[in-house]
């Protein structure tokens, strides 16, 4: 977990809670703190970027006791729904979608937050762009001294040798590749940008250069200084979802520490108006919550209008319905489930007692499936299978190679983590690919649940069986012996038919139908595919739906 070390100085201008009591809030909100003579050291949960700001923890603090927000003296739910516009606009140049596509931005006035509220914005810039937004890849936030910038701001790409400016703490102007080249910042960072010979660039009305981001601000006007009155601040990345949450959490921070939050217009160079947006927003979200669920997924018997004492503490406000809101800087709660884990928190762990009168005691019956899987995996080890597990989320790249439906995970913290499989195969031959130095052959299968995906655009689970052999020798033949022995040891009819898989060699590959459904295939592995996983040596695979097999 990201950990973070926040002045308590700075928090003692945020929070009245004494540095030693905030050591047992944090507990009791779930976090680990250690107190030390000038800081607070918090471990934060990574689906909280905002509690990565010495704003955002001092607001969850104060609002789990019921007080004000913060500093600004801000009640809880008396945020206003809409900002005032600040008149800025930021124009985007249809030439960044293929190198970083959004943004979102921001004007500060008023701000007086002094070298302390500096450094604690520079930390939380810092925090949030390493953790939240995998070393600048996916977001990266700039800073800047509004009072040096003219007029409408253009964000727009530039040739690596036509682009020149003085980087931030530098004496002297260089162009775009020497920043990725040769800068230490510049060449820390330049992973972020995909290959080419253009780069991202913002710029005033004058033509001034802001910075290029994801990498580098330029000297003056990204020379922040304590004493500077209004800011602009953006934020640039490769997800529209994950700008837009960190431009609200930088609203709610700058609000809580008295400064005045405006918003910014991000339009479209070509006029499309599908590329108009204003931000931040803070317009709270609603999700649909049970009571009921509520209480039994922790434990509780609290009337539904009552949960408001409770999930007050943790910033959400019920309405009276069925639904509750959700401040925009918790990016974290996306269904009722989130909401239960908030009350549980709310209510206080060591306030939650067991009930042993209501516990009930029965014998389970099997699941036939999950006996139907020992079967099959028992079948599987006399053929000399060896049982392997691979992650049920993968690499979306990867998987195309097999399913080009890959489906997705909404908020996911890796890229590699990002799809659910839809067949075991790609992590067979993932694992293969890590072993190809091993004596061969190599034969492998798994039992694990995939996810499909119906003709109605329904998601549905099921459990599959597949195998993987790597050897000079694998062919259709032994992708063929494997199936048909474990489907004869089952005693069960079937029929092979012809198979249009991609993922197999043309007219080297079959289809398994039992009673006239197709439940599996099996074939020769594609050369492509052995070229992406590096394999020097033919490979065989088949894979088989457990559910179709007609023993359950």
């Amino acid at each position: 977990m990201p950990t973070i070390s926040f002045s308590l100085e700075y928090l003692q201008r945020l929070t009245p809670v004494t540095p030693q009591q905030l050591v047992q809030q944090a507990f009791d909100y779930g976090l680990e703190a250690t107190l030390h003579p000038h800081t607070l050291e918090v471990e934060v949960t990574a689906d909280r970027p905002d509690l990565l700001a010495a704003e955002g923890f001092a607001r969850a603090v104060n609002i789990y006791n019921g007080s004000v927000r913060a500093a600004s003296q801000i009640p809880q739910g008396s945020l206003p729904a809409a900002l005032e516009d600040s008149g800025r606009v930021v124009r985007v140049d249809p030439s960044v979608r293929s190198l970083r596509p959004f943004i979102g931005a921001l004007v500060v006035e008023q701000v007086n937050f002094g070298q302390a509220g500096l450094d604690a914005l520079i930390q939380f810039q810092e925090k949030v762009t390493q953790t939240f937004g995998r070393h600048r890849k996916k977001i990266a936030v700039g800073v800047y001294d509004l009072s040096a910038i003219t007029g409408t701001i253009e964000y727009t790409t530039a040739h690596k040798d036509a682009l020149s400016f003085v980087p931030i703490h530098s004496d002297s102007a260089l162009t775009a590749r020497e920043i990725l080249t040769q800068h230490p910042t510049g060449k820390l960072y330049a992973h972020t940008l995909p290959e080419g010979d253009f780069v991202p660039v913002l710029r005033d009305a004058t033509g001034q250069v802001l910075s290029m981001p994801p990498i580098i601000n330029a000297n003056g006007v990204g020379n922040v200084t304590p004493q500077a009155q209004s800011l602009f601040i953006d934020v640039t990345g490769t997800s529209a979802k994950a700008v837009t949450e960190v431009v609200n959490i930088l609203a709610h921070n700058f609000l809580d520490c008295g400064a005045q939050v405006k918003t910014v217009t991000i339009e479209s160079s070509d006029g499309n108006p599908d590329g108009k947006s204003v931000t931040p927003d803070l317009q709270a979200r609603a999700i649909a919550f049970s009571a009921r669920f509520l209480n039994e997924m922790v434990g509780t018997n609290i009337a539904k209008k009552d949960l408001h004492t409770y999930l007050s503490r943790m910033g959400l406000e019920t309405t009276g319905t069925s639904f509750i809101l959700v401040p925009t800087y918790r990016t974290d709660i996306l269904s009722q489930i989130d909401i239960a884990g908030d009350l549980m928190v709310a209510v206080g762990l060591d306030n939650l007692k067991a009930d042993l009168g209501v516990i009930r005691f029965h014998t389970g019956t099997p699941d036939p499936l999950k006996e139907l899987s020992y079967t099959v995996g028992n079948w599987a080890q006399r053929m000399g299978l060896m049982e392997v597990k691979s992650f049920i989320l993968t690499d979306p790249e990867m998987l195309a190679l097999f399913s080009p439906h890959a489906i997705q995970t909404e908020n996911a913290k890796s890229r590699t983590y990002s799809a659910a499989r839809t067949t075991l195969q790609a992590g067979l031959l993932e694992i293969l690919s890590h072993n190809i130095s091993a004596p061969k052959p190599l034969n492998l299968y798994e039992i694990g649940e995939v996810l499909q995906g119906s003709e109605t655009g329904e998601v549905y689970e099921t459990l599959c069986w597949s195998f993987a052999s790597l050897d000079s020798r694998a062919s259709f033949a032994t992708a063929k012996s494997y199936i048909q022995t474990l489907l004869n040891a089952l005693k069960i009819s079937y029929e092979l038919t012809d198979c249009q898989e991609p993922r197999y060699i043309s007219h080297r590959a079959a289809a398994v139908q039992v009673n006239g459904r197709t439940i599996g295939h099996f074939g020769e592995i594609h050369p492509n595919i052995l070229q992406y996983f590096s394999f020097p040596e033919p490979v065989c695979s088949g894979e088989l739906d457990c559910r179709g097999l007609n023993l359950i």
